[in-house]
Formats: structure tokens, sequence, C-alpha cells
């Protein structure tokens, strides 16, 4: 596979075409496997949510991005030729949760920046808001509370507001999206990853835009009947943005390169 630096410096483009075909073929050979990782990982994400407020932020920035590394792991193992076994390696990723914790981190951080910026446009009628609903308020200003409210959700300002806080959202998800591949099997740091991560993605921007699109539409569709669908589409979404990854570094080759962890290049 390519180093850090013949990264940094090359050109290279993504089929998504190539991606979504080549990332089904992967995922359908365990396809079993699969699933069966993505109820556990709902699960124990589930019972951590039961603990207030830890138990949230924990799935959030330990626990899923954990499993995602683990499905990213094996992933690129089968690319190479090697089965999946060991239904154990579904906890492989928290292996790496040191690096994993702080590039989640990061990127929350981030997207919360865009969340404050959004309230902050909203503060007064926040105040005014809560105002009105403090103690009989609640009751006798029902009229008031629901035009107050029409007016900062269904406003022009609030709508492009959203849309634009949408639009960052998804870029922050499509630079860095190769941020746990990278930590993963090249066994960087955190910012190192991130960085690395941004620097391709950012040569390959709108066909990755229209991928994770793409995907974000047959996520939701697939989730409509009962859910049922996520079993099938939220695998080929791993194996496809794999495969993304793969097209880019040629990490499925097995002439593979020992790196360092900060992402240097060749030892």
């Amino acid at each position: 596979m390519k180093s850090a630096a013949e990264l940094q410096s090359g050109n290279y483009t993504i089929s998504i075409g190539q991606a979504i075909s080549e990332g089904w073929a992967l995922i359908a050979k365990h396809l079993g496997y699969y699933i069966l990782g993505g109820i556990l990982a709902v699960l124990i994400g589930a019972a951590a949510g039961l603990i207030p407020f830890v138990g949230s932020l924990a799935n959030n920035l330990i626990i899923s991005p954990c499993f995602m590394a683990s499905a990213i792991y094996i992933t690129w193992r089968i690319s190479r030729g090697t089965p999946w076994t060991d239904f154990g390696e579904i906890f492989k990723g928290f292996n790496y949760l040191a690096q994993i914790m702080v590039s989640s981190l990061i990127q929350m951080a981030v997207i919360i920046f865009f969340a404050v910026v959004l309230l902050f446009n909203l503060i007064p009628q926040i105040i005014d808001l809560f105002t009105l609903t403090q103690g009989q308020g609640a009751y006798q200003n029902q009229a008031e509370i629901q035009a107050l409210a029409r007016s900062m959700f269904f406003s022009g300002k609030v709508i492009i507001l959203l849309l634009l806080f949408i639009a960052a959202a998804l870029l922050v998800s499509v630079i860095w999206a190769f941020k746990v591949h990278f930590i993963v099997i090249y066994k960087m740091e955190a910012w190192p990853a991130m960085e690395l991560s941004r620097k391709v993605t950012m040569k390959n921007l709108f066909p990755l835009l229209g991928l994770f699109i793409l995907l974000g539409i047959i996520i939701i569709v697939s989730a409509l009947p009962c859910g049922i669908g996520l079993l099938f589409s939220l695998p080929l979404s791993i194996g496809t943005i794999y495969s993304a990854f793969a097209q880019i570094t040629h990490c499925n080759q097995p002439d593979e390169v020992e790196l360092d962890y900060t992402g240097g290049g060749t030892l």
C-alpha cells in the first residue's frame, strides 16, 4: 500500500460505482457476522446509554467508534484474503481506544462549534421562550409560545442557518471519513490521521460528497420498513467507504509497508 508521503503528493480518483460494488462483495462474504456485530454494538451502546449523560458520551466517543474501527480492521483483512473466522475480532478496535477517542472528541468539538454558531443567532428568541414558559406562564402564554416557536423554527433565517449547519456537518464527516482507517491500518496517531484524511479527501471531495449523500439516502430508505433494512445498509456503508479508501491507498494489496505512528512514511 502507498506510504503517507505518497498519499500527500499523489493524485488519485474514486469510482462511486466501484466502491459500492466492491464494498458489497467484501461484506457479503461474512454478512451474518457483520449483522451480529452490528446488533452487539447497538445493544452495548444502548446499555451504556442508560447511564445519564456519561453513558451517551461514552457511546459517541468510545463504544461506537471502536466498533467501527473493528469493522474497518476486519474488512481490511478480508480484502487481503484473510477470512473472518474469529467473531471475537469484533472487539479489535478497542486496541486503538486512545487515538479513536481523541479523534472523535475533536470531530465532536467541531460539530458542537457549528451548532453553537447556529444557536448564538437564536439567543434572543431562546431567552424570550424561556421567560414565557416559566411557572404559570407555560399555561397562560400558550398563544405567544406557539407564535414564537413558529417564528424560531420556520423562519427563512433559521432554515438557511440549519441548511448551512447540515452542509458544514456533512463536509466535516467527509474530510475526516478516513481518520479511523488511518489509525487502524496505518497505525497513526489521532491528529496526523485526521490531517492525512483531510488531505486525501480534498483531492476527491465532490465524488466523496456524492458517495456520502447516496449512502445516506440508502440508509434512510432502508430504515423505513421497521429498520430491518439497516441490517444490510449499514454493513454496505462500511464496505463501500473502505473500498473508496482502498482505491486511494491500495491498502488491499499484499505489498504492505511498515509505517511509523505519526504517519511520517516508511521506516
